[in-house]
């Protein structure tokens, strides 16, 4: 922990980040916010023993990102945040949902402790897949989303793009819960290598960022970033409904990947935006294992983020599987991009 005092010391403990922390704003406590686990971060790095409040703390970030942007001094909550996970579990203070999240994908290699097929979407003739791009699914489109996964490679067929064939959990449910995913990294490494792939599309939000950050030897695409460099090769027509854009957070300000996914949205329907979009885009609460570990509390935020949907709308249309499960369950309705693509082709 003591490497990440520096970023640490930086906070000068202005609470701008209360302001726009997901849990903080549900919670109100002090420690529930990005500038109360800083303090117990600082603390866990000259010794504090970790209590039951202070594991709770670290472990309620969702890893929005949104206090990185709007911290004026240039400190990084996110990154301590992770840090301290990291310590927290190698002092054996991991929580019961980190361990099931281990222990799921050790048994499975999927985050989902899913035995079934991860193909069973697969219902297109397979492709080659010799245009040097292959399709990553992630694990929640594979095993629940499985009319998107389908259209996302219904879609990416057409341009000679494969599919892994043995394709597991990119690692982010570990990495960003403090646990080691380096033999997830490798296992999907020498499946892309093997493939003969340059570059890796993307369709999930939180695998895109684990790929990009962590794995290395490869490009790595979202889908919409593919999608938006061959409008004019997709062949959609204009579809007469208006969507709202959420933006997720390990797309968007982890990432700066505001401007594709509207592109796309823009060519085929009416986009109305949210009055708080792009870096300003509140999270929908599921990330960081969240969901998983704090589910009411995850609930809390997606209703907070349904308040920001514009009246009037027919879908909202997002990039992250996780995001369309946590504003599904609020009763909203939600589209990937991809499905959205697939209505304008079919």
């Amino acid at each position: 922990m003591k490497e990440y005092l520096r970023d640490i010391v930086k906070c000068v403990k202005c609470g701008r980040c209360r302001t726009v922390c997901p849990p903080g704003q549900v919670e109100g406590w002090e420690s529930s916010g990005p500038r109360g686990r800083m303090l117990m971060a600082q603390g866990m790095a000259f010794g504090l023993e970790p209590s039951n409040s202070l594991i709770t703390s670290i472990l309620t970030c969702t890893t929005c990102q949104q206090c990185v942007t709007e911290c004026p001094s240039g400190a990084d909550p996110h990154q301590v945040t992770r840090a301290a996970r990291r310590k927290l579990v190698a002092l054996g203070h991991a929580s019961p949902h980190q361990i099931e999240m281990q222990e799921r994908i050790k048994d499975t290699g999927n985050s989902l402790g899913d035995r079934s097929s991860r193909t069973a979407w697969l219902t297109e003739t397979r492709v080659p897949g010799d245009s040097g791009y292959v399709y990553f699914a992630g694990c929640l489109a594979s095993y629940r989303y499985q009319s998107t996964v389908a259209a996302t490679y219904g879609i990416l067929r057409m341009f000679g793009v494969g599919f892994l064939e043995d394709e597991q959990c990119c690692g982010s449910p570990l990495f960003r819960l403090g646990l080691d995913a380096s033999d997830l990294i490798a296992h999907n490494s020498r499946q892309i290598e093997a493939a003969g792939a340059h570059t890796v599309i993307v369709g999930c939000a939180g695998c895109f960022s684990m790929l990009k950050e962590q794995y290395q030897g490869f490009d790595v695409l979202h889908l919409s970033e593919f999608l938006a460099e061959r409008l004019d090769r997709l062949c959609t027509r204009r579809l007469d409904i208006s969507v709202t854009y959420h933006d997720p957070c390990h797309l968007g300000r982890a990432h700066w990947i505001y401007d594709a996914p509207r592109n796309v949205i823009e060519e085929i329907c009416t986009l109305v935006e949210m009055d708080a979009s792009r870096e300003k885009a509140s999270c929908c609460g599921g990330g960081g294992g969240v969901r998983l570990g704090y589910p009411e509390l995850s609930g809390s935020m997606a209703g907070k983020l349904k308040e920001n949907i514009p009246a009037g709308i027919d879908y909202v249309v997002t990039s992250c599987p996780l995001c369309f499960r946590n504003l599904s369950d609020t009763g909203v309705k939600v589209l990937d991009l991809a499905d959205l693509v697939w209505m304008a082709i079919e």
